[in-house]
Order: C-alpha cells, then sequence, then structure tokens
C-alpha cells in the first residue's frame, strides 16, 4: 500500500509531469514531422497516413519503455545502489523489451528463404534491441540530470539562507556594539557638560530609532544612511574639545542609490574613538561621495590607539565590517587602509546593485 502511494506521488509530481509532457510533444513532433516529409517527397496522401500509423505505432514502443524506466524502474531499482537490485534492473528491461516488442521482433514468423532477408532481420532485431536500450539510458540521465539540478538549487537556497542568518546575526551584533560605545561618550559629558549630555541623549533616540526601525531592509537609501552618520557625527561633536578638527562632505548625485544600512559605521566610530586625544591636536575628516555609480567612503584621522587598559568597545567591529561587506558585495567592493606619520586612512569602494528604490521587507 505504502508503495502505492509512493508511486502515485511520484507519477504526479509537478517534475514527472513536465517530463510528461516534454516527451509526448516530442512524440507528436517526430510523429507529424515523418509524415510531412513523407507526403512532400511522395506526393501520396496515403502513404502519409500510413506513415503516420507506422512512426506512431514504433514511437509509441519507445516512449513507453522510457516511461517505464523513468517513472518505476530507475527511482525503485537502478537508484538503489544495490547491487541485487542493479542486476534484477537490466534483467527486468531485457524481458520487459522482449515482450514489449513481440510484434516487432515476430514480424516475420514466416519462414525467410533468402539468407540475405534473414541476415537484414536478425541485424534488425539487434539495433531496434539497442535502441530500445538507449531509452532506458536515456530515462537515467535524464532522472541524473533532474536530481543534479534540484540538489544544486537546495545547495543554493540553503546557502542563502545561511548567508541571510549570518547577515542579521552581524547586525545583531552591530547594534549593541554601536549603543555602547555612543552610551560610553555621553557618560563622560554628563560629569564635563551635563546640558551637552542631555542635548546627546536626544540625538542618541533618534540614531537608535534608525538603527532599530529604519535599517531591516537588505538595503537603504543612501541619503538616509548619510543623515544617520551626519547626526552621529554632530553627536560626537559634543564630546570633543576645541583640539579637535571634525570636517566632513557629502557629494551623492543620484539620490536613488541604496546601500547596506550602517555599513560605514564601525569606521566612523573609530576614528572618534581612536582618533581624538584629550591634550594633543586631533583631526578627523570624513567624506562620502558617489563616481559613476560607485560609493565611495573616505575617513582619515589622527591616530591615538587605546592601550590595553582600555577595555570599552573593542573586539568586533572591523571584523564585522569586512564579513559584511563579502557577504553582501561580493566582489563590488575594495578597502585601502594605511597608517603613517600618526594618521590612519580608510577608503571603501562599493558598487551597489542598480535598484532605484529600497526593497520591500
Amino acid at each position: 500500500m505504502k508503495t502505492m502511494e509512493e508511486i502515485k506521488k511520484l507519477c504526479v509530481s509537478r517534475r514527472n509531469l513536465s517530463v510528461l509532457g516534454v516527451q509526448v510533444g516530442i512524440y507528436a513532433l517526430l510523429v507529424s514531422i515523418w509524415s510531412l516529409v513523407i507526403m512532400l517527397l511522395e506526393h501520396d496522401v496515403d502513404a502519409a497516413k500510413e506513415s503516420m500509423r507506422v512512426n506512431a505505432f514504433v514511437l509509441f514502443l519507445l516512449l513507453t519503455v522510457f516511461m517505464a524506466n523513468f517513472y518505476l524502474l530507475v527511482p525503485y531499482l537502478f537508484e538503489k545502489r544495490s547491487k541485487v537490485k542493479q542486476c534484477a534492473f537490466w534483467i527486468i528491461n531485457l524481458l520487459f523489451i522482449l515482450l514489449w516488442n513481440k510484434h516487432i521482433f515476430s514480424i516475420y514468423n514466416a519462414d525467410l528463404p533468402d539468407t540475405t532477408i534473414r541476415i537484414g532481420f536478425y541485424q534488425f532485431g539487434v539495433m531496434w534491441t539497442i535502441l530500445n536500450y538507449a531509452m532506458v539510458v536515456a530515462a537515467i540521465f535524464v532522472r541524473y540530470y533532474i536530481r543534479h539540478n534540484t540538489l544544486r538549487r537546495q545547495l543554493r537556497e540553503q546557502k542563502q539562507k545561511m548567508t541571510e542568518a549570518e547577515l542579521a546575526w552581524l547586525k545583531n551584533q552591530l547594534n549593541p556594539h554601536f549603543l555602547f560605545n555612543t552610551l560610553n561618550n555621553i557618560s563622560s559629558l554628563t560629569q564635563t557638560s551635563p546640558n551637552n549630555a542631555q542635548k546627546a541623549i536626544g540625538q542618541l533616540s533618534e540614531l537608535l530609532r534608525y538603527a532599530l526601525y529604519e535599517t531591516q531592509p537588505k538595503e537603504v537609501s543612501l541619503n538616509g544612511e548619510i543623515a544617520f552618520i551626519k547626526n552621529y557625527i554632530n553627536l560626537m561633536t559634543l564630546r570633543s574639545g576645541s583640539n579637535v578638527e571634525i570636517k566632513s562632505e557629502f557629494v551623492i548625485h543620484n539620490s536613488q542609490l541604496l546601500i547596506a544600512p550602517l555599513v560605514f559605521l564601525t569606521p566612523v566610530e573609530n576614528a572618534f574613538k581612536h582618533g581624538v586625544s584629550g591634550n594633543r591636536p586631533s583631526f578627523i575628516h570624513i567624506s562620502i561621495t558617489e563616481d559613476k555609480g560607485e560609493i565611495i567612503f573616505l575617513c582619515e584621522n589622527s591616530n591615538y590607539p587605546k592601550t590595553d587598559m582600555d577595555k570599552s568597545g573593542r573586539g568586533i567591529g572591523l571584523e564585522n565590517m569586512y564579513r559584511r561587506l563579502e557577504l553582501i558585495y561580493p566582489e563590488r567592493y575594495q578597502i585601502e587602509q594605511r597608517i603613517s606619520k600618526g594618521t590612519y586612512l580608510i577608503r571603501i569602494t562599493i558598487k551597489p546593485c542598480r535598484k532605484t528604490s529600497p526593497p520591500k521587507v
């Protein structure tokens, strides 16, 4: 009973019905083409009809051999990877082909006195058997091709799901990391400038609103991302002293460009974390420009690396950013970094996909 249910399920599957439709279409096409050729060559309607009858019968025998193997014998015997079942597969096929083509093999049942005719008949029998076995091999290869493509599609889908899960995990790491660093800066302001601290809390609420609610799509408007970075720079400027020079420039010609959310946040955070000294002149220059569809992020700042004693927000920032870029923009991004004479520079170039509006969530 279970086997019959499996056979029924196998026969009515969309994939197998598609194969059946293709085979029936090829069968009808071959019969029609051959009859048309006879009609054009012989100019005889009766000859064309007879040709259609004969070829319809002969090709039907081959089609049945193919379908019997594709639906039943190959999946239930050949693909089981059992030597006994595979041996049975070839024996059953031999018996099936001989019985199914009995009428073909017994056309010349009468005595054949002419040796040449007998030899021709034997040769025909051998060639017809080989042609039937060719249908068996064709059924094996068609099933293999379909199964191989199905496995490849499943692997692609699984890889896509794993990539999406990793990206979600990376972004979930990024938000607490950003919040921790921002609260750490506001904590310092509460001691040195309570008024600025109160203002910073208001700005932080705007940043959090964007980070938590506006970054849910895979890609967001570049202009929205720039507005977020501007707000973050303004928030960090409240804590910076008069000895810190902060410059920013944003030149975007295509307002429809999209980008992965918060992808430039880490280098901006690091610029304020490692580029500002409490008693020495410091600078931070940040720019985002667009050139021929490429997004270019540039951040240059004075370099005052934190000591081992400073454990504030260390560990996941840049590594997280590199991994996100690799997953979202494979072979469509470049990163250049260098440190020279107390200056750190990072340049990120991204070639985003050509889209005109943010994807729907």
